[in-house]
C-alpha cells in the first residue's frame, strides 16, 4: 500500500532516481463566478479538497524553485483561467536504505543529496472522464508562460551544480527534441491523483448528481457520515458481466433486484443501529453497501513499508466478518451437517472480509461539472 507520490513519478519520468469539500448549495452552485481567483498576495497550496484528479503541469527544483512555482501558479490562474496549486515535497537521499545481506554493512545512496521540489498542479476534476479534462490538458501542454522566458530562472533549474538539476538539464534537452514545436515548456503534463488523498479514497464509490439523489433522503446515509473513512461490512452486488465462452455480455440490471438490495441494506442498518452500532447505508447504480464506523485516520505506515490499519478499524473488520461466529450460534449447527454458521444481523450474513474505504462525498464539482458543463 506504500504510495508513490506524484513528484516521484514526475522525476522518474524526467529521468531521476502524488477531505473532499462539503456539498455545494444550489445557491452557491449557480452563483459561481466563471473567473478563477488570481491574487498575488495569496499562496495557492494544494489541499485535500482540490481534486481528486488534477493535471501535473510541471515541477521546479533548484534555487528559487518555490518562487517560480508561485509565479507559474498565478500565471495559469490569470492567463488560462484555470485553478492551479502548489505542492511541496522533500526528497532525502542521505540516509541508509537497508543492509547488505552478505556483509551486514549499511547500504547508502551513491549520490547523497536532499532537496525540495515544487509541483504545479491544475484542475479540480472529480474523475478522469470529466468533460473539461482533455481540453484543459491540451491547453496546458501548448501554453508558453512567461516564467520560462527568464534566462536566470532557466539557469537555476538546469545549472548542473546538483544531481537533481543536472538530471533536469539532460532530460529537458531530450524532451524538447522529442516534443517538436507544437508543445510548450509544459508539453509533458499528465493527469494524476491528488497526492494528499490516500489510496483508499479512490476505492470510494463515485457520487454524481444521480447517486446523490438516491442517498439524499435515506435514513443513516453514509454521505452524512462525519468521518473520512468507514468499513464496508456488507456488499449487495451481483450485476457484473456474464462470460459465455470468449464473449462477455453485460448483465441486464433488474430493478426488482436493486430494490431488494436497498431494502436489505436498510434492514441491516436499522438493526445495527438498534444494537447501538454506528451503521450507515449507501446506494448507487449497481449495488448497496452497509458500513460501520466513522474514522478520521486509516492507520500508519510501518518502517518496512507495509501499512497497518488503526486498532479501531481492525476491531471492526474482525467483529463484523462473516467468519466471526458466536459460539452459541455455531452450536446450533448439527454435527456432521454441511451447514455453516455465519455472523449476521437480521438473518443477513456479513461480508467475509470487511473493507475500509473513504466516505463517499461529492467533490466541489461532481454535482454540477459533468451535468451542466460548468468549469
Amino acid at each position: 500500500m506504500k504510495r508513490v507520490t506524484l513528484l516521484s513519478l514526475s522525476l522518474l519520468f524526467l529521468g531521476s532516481g502524488v477531505t473532499q469539500a462539503d456539498t455545494p448549495s444550489l445557491l452557491k452552485m449557480f452563483k459561481r463566478t466563471p473567473t478563477v481567483e488570481s491574487d498575488a498576495s495569496k499562496t495557492y497550496e494544494l489541499s485535500e479538497e482540490d481534486g481528486p484528479w488534477l493535471i501535473l503541469a510541471t515541477n521546479f527544483v533548484g534555487q528559487g524553485s518555490q518562487q517560480r512555482a508561485e509565479r507559474l501558479t498565478l500565471e495559469i490562474r490569470k492567463d488560462l483561467n484555470l485553478p492551479a496549486y502548489i505542492y511541496k515535497e522533500k526528497f532525502d537521499f542521505t540516509g541508509t536504505i537497508g543492509h547488505d545481506a552478505a556483509t551486514s554493512r549499511a547500504v547508502r545512496y551513491a549520490n547523497r543529496y536532499q532537496y525540495d521540489a515544487y509541483a504545479v498542479l491544475v484542475g479540480e476534476y472529480d474523475s478522469v472522464s470529466h468533460p473539461n479534462l482533455e481540453k484543459d490538458l491540451k491547453t496546458i501542454r501548448s501554453a508558453k508562460p512567461k516564467v520560462y522566458e527568464n534566462s536566470e530562472d532557466i539557469a537555476n533549474e538546469t545549472d548542473r551544480s546538483t544531481p537533481v538539476t543536472t538530471v533536469k538539464a539532460i532530460t529537458d534537452r531530450l524532451l524538447k527534441a522529442a516534443s517538436g514545436k507544437t508543445r510548450g515548456p509544459m508539453g509533458n503534463a499528465f493527469v494524476t491523483r491528488n497526492p494528499m488523498l490516500p489510496e483508499e479514497y479512490f476505492a470510494a464509490p463515485n457520487v454524481d448528481s444521480f447517486v446523490h439523489q438516491l442517498n439524499e433522503s435515506t435514513k443513516h446515509s453514509l454521505m452524512k457520515c462525519d468521518g473520512k473513512y468507514t468499513v464496508i461490512v456488507k456488499t449487495f452486488q451481483g450485476l457484473g458481466k456474464i462470460v459465455t465462452g470468449n464473449k462477455k455480455d453485460d448483465f441486464e440490471p433488474s430493478m426488482d433486484r436493486l430494490d431488494k438490495f436497498a431494502a436489505d441494506a436498510d434492514k441491516m442498518t436499522r438493526q445495527l443501529r438498534v444494537k447501538g452500532i454506528e451503521a450507515y447505508q449507501f446506494h448507487d447504480r449497481s449495488r448497496s453497501l452497509v458500513t460501520v464506523g466513522s474514522f478520521d485516520t486509516l492507520g500508519r505506515e510501518l518502517p518496512n513499508g507495509r501499512f497497518e490499519y488503526s486498532s479501531e478499524i481492525r476491531k471492526v473488520m474482525k467483529e463484523f466478518s462473516a467468519f466471526n461466529v458466536r459460539p452459541e450460534l455455531a452450536r446450533q449447527i448439527p454435527t456432521g451437517s454441511k451447514g455453516i454458521a455465519g455472523n449476521n444481523v437480521a438473518m443477513i450474513p456479513f461480508d467475509v472480509e470487511p473493507t475500509p474505504i473513504a466516505v463517499p462525498k461529492p467533490t466541489r464539482r461532481s454535482l454540477y461539472g459533468a451535468t451542466f458543463g460548468i468549469r
